[in-house]
């Protein structure tokens, strides 16, 4: 991650992220992701790290190297599955549930 490879160079570090999304959920206290919460753990334990957010796919030269990368993630890379928010799964429930009593 890049967070722990910063926090070895004790000095100012700011991590450019294209995906707003992303940085409010870390900004989220209330998240429960397993990854946002590491994340913030180590944004915490590490001051000198900042996110900021730039526009998405307009040339910066590390924002095409990143999107690049996160392709081949995707196609080379193992496959992994997260788990179902909570929300989802509640969701879920109560759709089949309204399904059934509907049903009788």
């Amino acid at each position: 991650m890049a967070i722990e490879a910063a926090s070895s160079l004790h000095r100012p570090i700011k991590i450019w992220k294209d995906s707003l999304s992303s940085l409010m959920a870390i900004l989220n206290p209330k998240s429960h992701h397993s990854i946002v919460r590491e994340i913030q753990t180590l944004l915490l334990s590490h001051k000198h790290i900042h996110l900021r957010c730039h526009k998405a796919h307009v040339g910066y030269l590390g924002n095409e190297c990143e999107d690049q990368l996160a392709k081949e993630a995707i196609t080379k890379g193992d496959p992994f599955f997260l788990p179902k928010p909570l929300s989802y799964l509640k969701s879920e429930i109560n759709s089949a549930a309204l399904s059934m009593w509907q049903d009788n």
